[in-house]
């Protein structure tokens, strides 16, 4: 009679799908000057996106470039749709970063 819909605890679940396993052209991470200006650092080149056990683990080469819990992380995907913007405590060296993952282009 009732039909009682269980609330899903990550509102952003389907975004966090489509990057899963996703192939990465690059990552940069913006960084705030003195002045206020921003600018924006290559991190690495040609990885994977990758989430494993509760863990968003963005990885170039064989070595990862960022680890954060995805609960304590905030991500975005681009308008453009290309890519996707990913805030958090890097678990890697405990710093709040603000990373840009660019995906390669692939056919839906």
């Amino acid at each position: 009679m009732f039909g009682f819909k269980k609330k899903n605890k990550n509102p952003n679940a389907d975004v966090l799908k489509q990057m899963d396993g996703r192939e990465i052209i690059y990552v940069t991470q913006r960084i705030r000057n003195e002045d206020g200006a921003l600018k924006e650092v290559i991190l690495g080149k040609e990885g994977r996106i990758v989430i494993l056990d509760d863990e968003i683990r963005v990885m170039c080469g064989a070595t990862d470039v960022f680890r954060c819990p995805i609960e304590n992380a905030t991500y975005y995907m681009l308008l453009s749709g290309d890519g996707i913007t990913v805030s958090g405590v890097n678990s890697l060296n405990d710093t709040q970063m603000d990373i840009i993952v660019f995906y390669k282009y692939h056919r839906k």
